[in-house]
């Protein structure tokens, strides 16, 4: 946990100064000048009950794309919502949207990509040291989040960065989608000032599937930079500034005959100020302000159909403390975003506000609430929206009794004001007052949540755990106010403005086993959802497609209903055979998952069973991984879904990490679906248009200096 990197990064300061004193008593009390001692934070990087960490560059060079769910879709219940190539938001035991938080260090990071699953993860995991998965009470630490917390860690950021000059080259390519990757790190620290400087590009074409055919428009193009400033104006204190920039353009595979892309952009300005050992009780005392910029438009041909943008403040303060047995951390923040959205065919160059005339709002709502029992608009789908919210989080931890048992308590309240302007909704279209008067009022709301854990070692390389989470989730905007055509998903989508708390009760168990032999995990979990949000396809009496009547398109309903989600997952690393005094491991994980209505039925996009089989041998400075995953058939469909046929994907991997004089090498390659099966995921909306990628290889190098 951070609170304990905080208490050895104290341990190594105290050791300094004792060393320094008695070196001052040894030369009669004169004073004498001593080297710098190099100090550096650990962040405890091995995964526990609650966090799971995964180091980025290795995850980098197997996984088979560029997005963040591609890091992560081998994780044990964790798949890829993928919308092409350009779109992967993880979903993690199969909470998706909202109900998963990314952060960026300790910030949340600014985009739309929870708003629809055709929007990008506004970061570059490439760009991160490491990735980690929270779940209970340290999760609950940053919000309300029923699939957890998913933190990219940025190294350059932290207290001690390393004294010197070094960094990072890395380049690959690959066949299908014609692939080029670029990337570079450069990061020098002296004794007090510090500079760190990265950037990466990554660029691919349309690419192939398993059949052959090519899937036009599935071009992407990432972009990302950042710089990053420090000063440490005293041994325990340190000031940074940062600046970052994303691009990404990248196409959306779909039905309509006409090019749709999307093109976004995202800056973002930090300011960090950091304290260690203030008192006897308080180990760190961070601030952070971030200001993101974020905009993107979606075109279909040569018109700009769509504009999204949203500009966000964050502060928050974190405080790491220790009072007698209790360990834990302290988050209060506050964060202002302001939203707008407009929907106008070639019409949104710029966010404006709509002309009134002095006459009745709604007239054209209305007449087709009067004529088809839905109140449809063709204007501007949603209102601006401003959202004010504060929150605080707590973690707290302690060993019980003389045993080497573990218990965690985690809190975190929040309290909203959402205020929504329809200014920028055309006079006809606004949501007319005869329907819901109440319809744009000012709503002020909170969330309370709570969480405990419970780790228990067993006996010798045994240990289980029990996280036990209730939760509240506040209805985001889009979810209440959205009426309106997406062209991007190519769907009509109704928000709901009288959504309810999402209420979830989490159980999560895991054991962990580890002996000579190998390693088993096994992990289940079990949610209760009451008002659980999600959309629906509107289907009519006869069982057909409810279409709006603009563009004909399928109509999909937010709604709410009790649910229940089940599962979990078998992991066994087997060392089968030593060769060479290197154990050859035999990879076994089994996934597993269901989502219910407690009415009855499936809910929909319910990831299917998984099983994964491999060989891992890592001798010297090689690694050479050969694994099969077979993914199974999606039959437990919600009504009118349909199913998904299973595939097998087979993926091998090569690489040998040559140290030299001048820096340590990795040269890789990889193959993923060798077999060339055709293959979709039975969660993306896009399933049919935009199916896996065919048989690709792919092949890198990389200089860390």
């Amino acid at each position: 946990m951070r609170v304990m990197g905080s208490r050895i990064f104290s341990v190594s300061m105290l050791f300094a100064a004792l060393a320094s004193g008695q070196a001052a008593a040894q030369d009669g009390g004169q004073k004498v000048q001593l080297d710098a001692i190099q100090v550096e934070e650990s962040l405890m990087d091995d995964s526990d009950a609650q966090r799971q960490t995964i180091k980025t560059d290795p995850e980098s060079r197997r996984a088979t794309g560029n997005t963040l769910g591609d890091y992560l879709d081998d994780q044990p219940n964790v798949e890829s919502a993928s919308y092409g190539p350009g779109v992967g938001r993880p979903v993690i035991r199969g909470m998706d949207g909202y109900r998963v938080k990314i952060l960026q260090n300790d910030t949340e990071v600014s985009d739309l990509s929870a708003m629809s699953s055709d929007h990008a993860v506004g970061v570059m995991p490439k760009a991160s040291e490491r990735i980690e998965l929270l779940k209970g009470p340290a999760s609950v630490l940053y919000g309300a989040n029923a699939g957890g917390i998913v933190r990219l860690v940025d190294d350059e950021e932290s207290f001690s960065p390393k004294k010197g000059l070094h960094g990072k080259l890395q380049g690959s390519a690959a066949d299908n989608n014609d692939a080029r990757n670029l990337g570079a790190v450069l990061s020098a620290a002296g004794e007090a000032f510090s500079v760190h400087l990265s950037g990466f590009k990554s660029q691919t074409e349309d690419y192939t599937d398993g059949d052959g055919n090519k899937i036009w428009n599935s071009d992407v193009l990432t972009e990302q930079g950042k710089v990053v400033a420090g000063y440490q104006y005293r041994p325990t204190g340190r000031v940074a500034v940062s600046y970052q920039y994303l691009h990404k353009d990248y196409g959306i595979p779909n039905r309509t005959t006409e090019a749709t892309r999307i093109d976004m952009t995202s800056k973002t300005y930090g300011l960090k100020i950091e304290e260690l050992d203030l008192s006897k009780h308080i180990d760190r005392l961070q601030f952070d302000l971030n200001y993101t910029d974020y905009l993107h438009d979606e075109t279909e041909g040569d018109e700009r159909d769509g504009l999204f943008g949203q500009k966000t403040t964050e502060a928050n303060l974190t405080m790491d403390y220790g009072v007698g047995k209790w360990l834990g951390t302290v988050i209060v923040g506050y964060r202002q975003n302001d939203l707008q959205v407009c929907h106008e065919h070639g019409g949104c160059e710029k966010f404006t506000k709509a002309d009134r005339t002095g006459g009745p709002l709604g007239t054209s709502v209305l007449n087709y609430y009067n004529a088809t029992g839905l109140p449809y608009s063709h204007g501007n789908p949603m209102p601006d929206t401003d959202t004010q919210t504060g929150h605080v989080g707590i973690l707290a931890e302690r060993p019980v009794g003389d045993s080497d048992a573990v218990l965690s308590l985690g809190a975190h309240l929040e309290v909203r004001n959402l205020e929504a302007n329809p200014d920028n909704i055309q006079q006809t279209w606004v949501y007319p007052p005869s329907l819901d008067p109440d319809y744009y009022n000012t709503d002020t709301d909170w969330a309370a949540s709570l969480s405990a854990g419970w780790e228990q070692p067993l006996s010798k390389g045994l240990k289980t755990s029990l996280n036990l989470s209730y939760l509240e989730r506040l209805p985001s905007a889009d979810e209440l106010y959205w009426n309106g055509f997406h062209h991007a998903t190519d769907s009509y989508i109704f928000g709901n403005r009288d959504l309810n708390k999402e209420k979830s009760l989490n159980l999560d168990w895991d054991t962990d086993w580890q002996n000579d032999t190998g390693r088993l995990q096994v992990s289940a979990f079990f949610y209760r959802f009451w008002d659980y949000i999600y959309q629906q396809t509107l289907y009519d009496d006869q069982g057909q497609v409810v279409t709006d009547p603009f563009h004909l398109s399928p109509v999909w309903e937010t709604q709410q209903t009790e649910a229940i989600f089940y599962g979990g997952s078998v992991a066994y690393d087997w060392n089968v055979v030593r060769l060479n005094s290197v154990p050859l491991v035999l990879q076994n994980q089994f996934d597993a998952l269901r989502a219910e209505k407690v009415s009855g039925g499936n809910l929909p996009r319910t990831a299917p069973m998984s099983w994964l089989i491999g060989l891992n041998y890592a001798p010297n400075q090689w690694t050479a991984s050969l694994s099969l995953k077979h993914v199974f058939e999606a039959t437990e469909v919600a009504e009118h879904e349909a199913e998904t046929p299973g595939y097998n994907w087979l993926q091998l991997y090569l690489d040998w990490k040559p140290k030299t004089q001048y820096g340590n090498w990795v040269l890789w390659m990889k193959g993923d679906n060798l077999l060339d099966e055709y293959a979709q995921n039975h969660i993306s909306f896009l399933k049919d248009y935009a199916p896996l990628i065919g048989r690709q290889f792919s092949a890198g190098v990389q200089l860390d200096f």
